[in-house]
C-alpha cells in the first residue's frame, strides 16, 4: 500500500471522529432509494454528513484498502462549508479534515 492510500485511510478515520464529534454519525442507515441518487453529494435524498458516512467513506476506504485509483478531483470543503455553518459548537477540527481529504485528493 503507497502512501497516498495510507494517508487517505488515516484521514477516513479522522473524518469519521470528527463525525461523531459533530453528532453527524447515524447507525441508521439510509434507505436504498436515498442511496441511488444521482445528484451531486446525494443532495436530494440525504445530507452531506450522511453522505460522507454512507458513500464517501466506504467508496474510499475500498478504493485505499484495495489498493485501487483514487479519484484525482476533489472540492468537497465549499459544500461542508455551507452545509455545516449552522452546527453549534466548532466545526473546524470537521472543515479541516475534509480540507486535507481534498488536498490528498486533487492530484
Amino acid at each position: 500500500m503507497d502512501s497516498l492510500h495510507q494517508d487517505v485511510l488515516r484521514e477516513l478515520g479522522i473524518l469519521q471522529l470528527e463525525l461523531q464529534t459533530q453528532g453527524l454519525w447515524s447507525d441508521l442507515a439510509p434507505s436504498e432509494d436515498a442511496l441511488l441518487s444521482a445528484e451531486p453529494f446525494c443532495a436530494d435524498t440525504m445530507s452531506l454528513g450522511e453522505w460522507l458516512q454512507w458513500i464517501f467513506i466506504p467508496r474510499l476506504s475500498y478504493l485505499a484498502e484495495n489498493g485501487e485509483n483514487m479519484p484525482n478531483k476533489s472540492g468537497i470543503l465549499p459544500m461542508a462549508e455551507e452545509a455545516f455553518k449552522d452546527l453549534e459548537g466548532t466545526v473546524k477540527g470537521l472543515l479541516a479534515s475534509i480540507s486535507r481529504m481534498d488536498a490528498l485528493l486533487t492530484a
